[in-house]
């Protein structure tokens, strides 16, 4: 297998689904604050706020395009690409 290929897929898997757990407690904050199990996450606690959530997600998603347009056939990968952004953003769901 091509390792630069096996490495790109590698980290944008994970990038992407650190994202969609990003969009989790940011969405669910509030709930997870009357949760034994999830009143310690960072947001819930209040150990950080919404605004470093979101330029951290920012951080994550800029990542995740690199990714993308590191791809070959960049054309096609980008089209595949953006048609998982729904998912990622509707996992917390």
């Amino acid at each position: 297998p091509d390792l630069k290929l096996l490495g790109l897929f590698t980290v944008g898997s994970f990038v992407m689904r650190g994202a969609g757990c990003t969009i989790n407690d940011m969405w669910d904050s509030d709930f997870d604050k009357s949760v034994s199990r999830t009143k310690t996450r960072p947001l819930a606690s209040g150990e950080l706020t919404h605004h470093q959530a979101s330029k951290f997600l920012l951080a994550q998603l800029t990542t995740g395009l690199g990714v993308l347009l590191s791809l070959p056939h960049l054309e096609y990968c980008f089209v595949l690409g953006a048609s998982s952004l729904p998912l990622v953003f509707s996992y917390p769901l």
